[in-house]
């Protein structure tokens, strides 16, 4: 079979075209399939970053594992079709795996009308804007972790909303003089 028989340019190609189109026929035999590419759960491995890059994955950490990865990509879709609501930042946060975050809108806007009981879950402070949230994550969170958490937010958050504060429930450490403060974690809010 020659050159000629498998040709994809037209007939009426220029003899330079035909001469540039010999280098990429090695390639034509390839067993990889074009949607194998484009599939998150059957992309090799080395073209993750391309996927991310070609989806526009906002935020991308080539330290995650590949089952984070291929998480992110799976959900990059959907996310962007629902950039700016709050399913959309819930779902970004756990595709990068903070399953568990809790966003916490209009803080301290509760109303005493008699029906909350005070039991030290509401806390006596000034409210937050409308247009400011809080987020709380389950586990404890380097600060490199943080700004990450920051970035997936701001990427895909309402314009209009302002990260608060960015808190966690669980801490790393005790506090023993057993490891030292070389700034890679907070005292707990990060």
């Amino acid at each position: 079979m020659t050159i000629v028989d498998i040709s994809l340019l037209p007939h009426n190609s220029t003899p330079v075209e035909r001469v540039l189109e010999g280098p990429a026929q090695k390639y034509a035999g390839l067993p990889m399939l074009v949607r194998e590419l484009w599939n998150p759960e059957t992309c090799p491995d080395q073209f993750l970053p391309w996927l991310a890059w070609a989806l526009s994955v906002d935020e991308w950490d080539a330290g995650w594992s590949d089952d984070q990865k291929r998480g992110v990509l799976a959900v990059s879709v959907e996310v962007h079709r629902h950039k700016g609501t709050l399913w959309a930042m819930r779902r970004a946060l756990a595709a990068a795996d903070y399953v568990g975050s809790e966003i916490i809108e209009r803080f301290g806007w509760d109303v005493f009308d008699g029906a909350a009981t005070f039991d030290g879950n509401i806390v006596y402070s000034t409210p937050d804007h409308w247009a400011q949230y809080r987020v709380v994550l389950p586990r404890a969170v380097t600060l490199a972790q943080a700004q990450q958490v920051r970035d997936i937010l701001a990427a895909v958050a309402p314009a209009r909303c302002h990260l608060r504060s960015l808190d966690f429930t669980e801490v790393q450490f005790t506090y023993d003089a057993q490891i030292v403060h070389d700034g890679l974690y907070s005292y707990g809010e990060a």
